[in-house]
């Protein structure tokens, strides 16, 4: 309704709230009882329309009540401008908010709403949406749209709202706690639904449930259930303290989407102990468990009889549907244990408390795309590598010794595919790296390097810093991989390279061809070509080669833009945390066991 009334707006802020309430109870209380009840709301109303009474004006008591509010010509204001039954009211007005006494201006319905566009005016709306989740709660999105029908009049709301804003936030978020306090929060219901899962463990002595509302299907999140684990894509809660301090995976990996009953998830980065799969009901319900003997410091199977001292517990992950494109997302873990280790319960209750709040919301940013695009760790990765560019810029003497980073002097100076393309080089580089993996684990990851594809594996942040936009890839990605022909970008705002030569599983040559008009003529010039090679070096080991030759005309401005001077301190830590990138990548499905090949 709100995209009817204002489509364009140049404000917009958005509330929401969770209510352990069906929709219906929810809408009859907003739109028929009184959102300025709570004192110190009503006490904002009347500071607001103090000035009007001081001039004299009549002014009844504050009061907000749908039901109430009209607009005629001879009293205009704010007017309901439309409804859903149970599901959404929307009230609108049109004013100079910004006067000590509001003028407004009265229009007949939504569509002269719509269409108002005499200079001089501020347009504002506001709807209350009721969302259900499941059956008995709501989500309540309360959203505020402001338009202005000229500059002027925009720039003078644009002070007003410096003033009046906060005011503005507190009434809205004092309503909306109001109601939490007065329909309850569904989070401390959740224990008192049945989930799938609950009849594995009926004796279970201890249970936590929490949940969380994604703006994804379940299809979207079920993916991200399947893959967790340590050696996996971790947890996605507190990866210090659960993940062995590796990050949990931004993307869905193919690799690790094959999950069977029976199967052990790793619970630590070392160790063959952790959940085992109970159950799977895809895109529905996980289950996960382990029963767990404390005195041999081991784990049994699930169906075991329990020893002694045991624990014994269930998670499970269980997706509501709750429209085509929002999911309710329950997470219970129970607990069965030996009365010796009530104490043990004590500590770790709320240890997982914070565990899998963190969890489920690093959950919901991953499947509703909200993830930052750089985390501190690329931040402190990126001034690590500045670190490493300015020392390089400070020792140009050193040069040459860098310019075979990773090899020797003699290997270094070895013809190479596509050295054919810049046959004299003014400068170059050859550097390399080598990886315990054979030429066919390593491919994949050079396949598909650009700005456009894989990314480079290098300082992330730096790249984004500069423009390049681009996520560095966690998995292997086949349709990503280059073909002959298909451009390498560097940079949104820099001509890409031509992939010229490739060679599967060997080499994949980029080429910036010269401007040949310009050489003949004597302007300026230059060209550059990037392969990337792997060489086997024996038995389950290759090296990864990556080599850097440029060529230009002999005028000073090209000579500085393409020369070493500034570019290559740059390209030897780019180049450099690349090639470390590729092997930790390669390393790390090995470490894993899943390496797609």
């Amino acid at each position: 309704m709100l995209e009817q009334l204002i489509s364009t707006p140049r404000k917009v802020e958005v509330n929401t709230v969770e209510l352990a309430a069906p929709p219906a109870m929810v809408w009859n209380y907003l739109r028929h009882g009184d959102l300025a009840a709570l004192p110190f709301v009503r006490a904002l109303f009347a500071l607001r329309t103090l000035p009007s009474r001081l001039l004299g004006h009549p002014s009844e008591a504050p009061g907000l009540r749908i039901d109430e509010l009209r607009s005629t010509p001879a009293h205009p204001g704010f007017q309901l401008l439309g409804e859903e039954h149970c599901r959404e009211f929307t009230v609108g007005a049109i004013g100079k908010v910004w006067q000590l006494d509001i003028p407004f201006v009265h229009v007949a319905g939504p569509v002269p709403y719509a269409d108002f566009a005499e200079p001089g005016w501020i347009k504002v709306a506001w709807a209350i949406r009721m969302e259900p989740l499941g059956e008995a709660s709501t989500r309540l999105v309360f959203e505020v749209r402001v338009d202005a029908t000229d500059e002027p009049s925009w720039a003078l709301f644009t002070r007003y709202w410096h003033v009046i804003g906060p005011g503005s936030h507190f009434i809205r978020h004092a309503i909306l706690a109001d109601l939490r306090r007065r329909f309850g929060d569904p989070d401390a219901h959740e224990e008192e639904h049945r989930l799938p899962g609950d009849e594995l463990l009926s004796d279970a002595g201890g249970q936590l449930t929490q949940a969380v509302t994604i703006e994804a299907a379940p299809a979207a999140i079920w993916p991200r259930l399947v893959q967790m684990g340590c050696r996996r894509a971790g947890f996605y809660a507190i990866d210090a303290l659960d993940n062995g301090g590796v990050p949990s995976a931004r993307e869905i990996h193919p690799e690790f989407q094959r999950l069977a009953v029976g199967e052990i998830i790793p619970a630590t980065p070392d160790g063959t102990d952790g959940f085992e799969v109970l159950a799977i009901e895809p895109n529905r319900a996980l289950i996960l468990g382990g029963l767990f003997d404390v005195d041999a410091g081991r784990q049994l199977r699930f169906e075991d009889p329990r020893p002694a001292r045991y624990w014994q517990v269930t998670w499970a992950f269980v997706l509501e549907r709750v429209d085509p494109s929002t999911t309710r997302l329950h997470v219970r873990a129970r607990a069965a244990f030996s009365q010796a280790e009530r104490l043990h319960l004590a500590w770790i209750r709320p240890v997982h408390l914070l565990m899998e709040r963190s969890q489920l919301e690093h959950l919901a940013a991953r499947a509703e795309g909200r993830l930052a695009r750089d985390t501190l760790r690329d931040v402190a990765a990126g001034l690590a590598g500045t670190a490493i560019m300015t020392l390089a810029w400070l020792t140009p003497f050193l040069r040459p010794a860098r310019s075979h980073w990773g090899l020797s002097r003699e290997e270094a100076s070895q013809t190479r595919p596509g050295d054919d393309l810049v046959p004299e080089p003014r400068w170059s580089w050859t550097h390399a790296v080598t990886v315990d993996a054979s030429p066919e684990r390593v491919w994949p990851w050079i396949a598909q390097i650009g700005a456009d594809r894989g990314g480079f594996y290098s300082y992330q942040w730096l790249e984004n810093l500069a423009g390049c936009n681009l996520r560095n890839a966690e998995s292997i990605h086949p349709s990503m991989a280059h073909t002959a022909g298909d451009q390498l970008l560097l940079h949104p705002k820099v001509p890409p390279l031509e992939v010229v030569a490739i060679d599967p599983g060997r080499s994949l040559v980029a080429f910036a061809r010269p401007d040949e008009a310009a050489r003949c003529e004597g302007r300026p010039w230059a060209a550059a070509s990037w392969s990337f090679l792997v060489e086997p070096l024996g038995t389950g080991r290759c090296r990864v080669v990556s080599r850097f030759r440029s060529a230009c005309s002999d005028d000073v401005a090209t000579r500085l833009a393409q020369g070493p001077l500034l570019l290559e301190p740059v390209g030897f830590a780019m180049d450099r945390r690349m090639l470390l990138g590729i092997r930790d990548r390669v390393l790390a499905e090995t470490r894993s066991g899943t390496a797609v090949r």
